[in-house]
């Protein structure tokens, strides 16, 4: 996309906000301005209907950013003989052309009781001598996704917050069960903490910010850090998590998901798929990411059961289209009731995953500002 139509749609997005009221808590609504009320944002539309022979016969009229993900849109070509864990794993893992200048990338290994992994630290080369810190955790389910796929959202917070970032390459199940992933996440944290002369991070502006099951794992670390007295952690940016791990558990949660609370007025297929995607999956993730037995209320599986009083300031962000939407939607109702100072941004017409295209979809740049600015005035 042209950048300067990329960066218009994004300022489009703030101009355009509207304000709603759901169950006395407010949550703004952004959209760009190109996208029609009640059907898909173009871009996530355009993404949505292409098909193999779109990218064979006509690969020209594509955005650079889809074709560059060409497989990760459609799709195993031959699923037959491939697990389910495996087809789901091949669509994770996008890659974005990387926009940032001035950014030092280096790494240092992360090594807990359980497993080894990496610790990808983003710097910029200039700014302020002490600088705001975000420990990043990439989303997937607990079984997909990687650091490579949020590297360049990474780099542009870190750019546009003149801060450290640093990513958590943690391990996936089903090889590694929970509680492996959390303990390397929350371990991060510490050693953050820790090293901050060494890191050039200001130990009163540390953040924790993830998407999807890194928006889960981003919250369940707030929680133990809570827990545990440290109050490290000032700020949480949670894109699209998911806080419930079991609706039918409790009578309160039973009925929270229900179809009629999205905005489908072209009965689109696509975004009946699309709402109901995570809710039909939530069996197989359990399977692979818990222990048989696992207690799913533990609050560092099940946020929303947690202790919220004492949450630092928190910025939630859905996607319209999204299974999780209602979950996070009362999450922020329960933070409120709580006394934190949170707030709500939902995107209009996206769908879950949309964290992924940065450069594609204005609504990313967007939600990198947002958190940004907040850890800039805190």
């Amino acid at each position: 996309m042209d950048q300067k139509q990329y960066q218009e749609l994004r300022k489009s997005l703030v101009e355009g906000e509207k304000k709603i009221c759901i169950d006395g808590v407010e949550i703004c609504v952004r959209n760009c301005r190109d996208r029609k009320e009640g059907y898909l944002d173009p871009r996530t539309e355009a993404a949505a209907r292409l098909t193999r022979q779109d990218f064979e016969s006509h690969p020209e009229t594509i955005d650079p950013e889809l074709l560059r993900n060409q497989d990760k849109l459609l799709g195993m070509s031959n699923p037959d003989g491939h697990s389910l864990l495996e087809q789901m794993r091949y669509q994770f893992g996008w890659r974005t052309m990387d926009r940032s200048k001035g950014i030092l990338t280096r790494s240092v290994k992360a090594e807990t009781e359980e497993y080894t992994g990496i610790r990808w630290i983003y710097t910029p080369e200039s700014g302020r001598k002490e600088k705001p810190c975000f420990i990043f955790i990439h989303g997937g389910g607990f079984f997909g996704g990687d650091t490579m796929t949020v590297e360049s959202q990474c780099k542009h917070l870190a750019e546009l917050a003149d801060a450290v970032v640093v990513s958590v390459d943690y391990p996936l199940s089903p090889e590694a069960k929970y509680p492996a992933a959390f303990h390397m996440c929350y371990d991060t944290l510490t050693w953050a903490h820790e090293h901050a002369r060494e890191l050039g991070i200001a130990r009163d502006a540390i953040a924790v910010a993830g998407d999807s099951a890194g928006g889960t794992l981003s919250a369940a670390v707030v929680l133990r850090d809570r827990a545990e007295g440290n109050h490290y952690i000032s700020y949480a940016g949670l894109i699209y998590p998911s806080v419930i791990w079991e609706y039918g558990k409790s009578m309160e949660y039973r009925d929270l998901w229900k179809e009629e609370l999205y905005d489908n007025r072209g009965n689109d297929a696509f975004i009946k798929d699309q709402i109901s995607l995570i809710g039909r999956t939530k069996e197989n993730v359990k399977k692979w990411y818990l222990k048989e037995g696992e207690n799913t209320d533990s609050s560092y599986i099940n946020p929303i059961s947690g202790e919220l009083k004492g949450f630092p300031k928190t910025l939630i962000m859905t996607a319209e289209y999204d299974f999780l939407r209602p979950e996070c939607e009362l999450f922020t109702r329960m933070l409120r009731k709580q006394g934190v100072d949170v707030r709500h941004i939902r995107y209009g017409g996206i769908v879950h995953g949309t964290f992924d295209r940065l450069g594609y979809a204005p609504q990313v740049e967007d939600m990198l500002a947002e958190m940004a600015n907040d850890i800039n005035f805190l």
